[in-house]
């Protein structure tokens, strides 16, 4: 016996394991369950587990790729809880984790900002001067995806998984499929954030204070702790969107490929 273990460890020092075969089955949250019908997860694959795993060890111990995150950019008080990170065939990337709320664009990142808030969004609409051009959370679903290092731009979630600003996609909670834009990037190290109009849909506002002139002046920012799911859909980027249009041509695209998800 102890012979074939000695085989069986040499075995596994010349043939490691793949990154992709190590990752656990993935089973969703029961609360989704009845939504994501069809979704064919044994057909998906892991895009990278020792990447996701980053997220993992951020989580507990706030190191990200070797480098001790501080500040803002620690996960240990919002975790990430990235507990998949997968393609399908078709290319769809699929993980869950928390969801983060991010407010870049608003009225009031534009004129009362918190210590993270920043007034653009990484997706502009076109034609428009600012502030017009950024895209409005109290409006729009949007989702985050991580872009940025710490002194410079950061292309690995886009590497690995080919999903770019401009992306449109859906993200499921418990009951409810909401279609969203990847209209906004974040710390490389953060995975899981979505707009407060998302929050809104998903039936969790984090509006405290709405203006009468529609714009809301004070947000409960805390996340949902863990169980949403993002479908991102690479190269999905819609031409012509604009502020007037977007929400229409976003859910009618984003919900043809949703189907097809369910149907492939």
């Amino acid at each position: 016996m102890r012979k074939i273990f000695l085989l069986a460890t040499a075995l596994l020092f010349l043939y490691p394991v793949s990154e992709t075969a190590q990752a656990p089955v993935y089973t969703p949250p029961t609360a989704s369950v009845a939504v994501l019908a069809g979704i064919k997860f044994a057909t998906a694959t892991p895009v990278n587990e020792a990447y996701r795993g980053q997220f993992e060890r951020c989580d507990r111990e706030n190191i990200f790729n070797g480098v001790l995150m501080r500040k803002f950019r620690k996960c240990s008080t919002d975790p990430n809880r990235a507990r998949a990170l997968l393609r399908f065939p078709d290319q769809t990337i699929m993980f869950e984790s928390k969801m983060g709320l991010d407010i870049d664009g608003s009225f009031k990142a534009c004129h009362d900002p918190g210590a993270a808030d920043q007034c653009p969004t990484t997706f502009l609409w076109s034609n428009l001067p600012a502030p017009q051009r950024f895209v409005d959370p109290d409006k729009f679903p949007y989702i985050v995806i991580p872009i940025a290092g710490i002194g410079h731009a950061d292309t690995e979630f886009r590497d690995k998984t080919g999903v770019k600003i401009g992306d449109i996609g859906v993200v499921v909670f418990r009951d409810k499929v909401v279609p969203v834009l990847v209209a906004d990037g974040g710390p490389h190290n953060k995975l899981g954030e979505g707009s407060s109009a998302l929050f809104k849909a998903v039936g969790q506002d984090r509006c405290a204070e709405m203006g009468a002139d529609g714009h809301c002046r004070r947000y409960r920012d805390f996340s949902i702790e863990r169980g949403v799911l993002f479908f991102i859909f690479p190269n999905s980027k819609i031409d012509g969107l604009n502020p007037e249009n977007g929400l229409e041509k976003i859910r009618t695209e984003a919900m043809a490929r949703w189907d097809r998800l369910k149907q492939g």
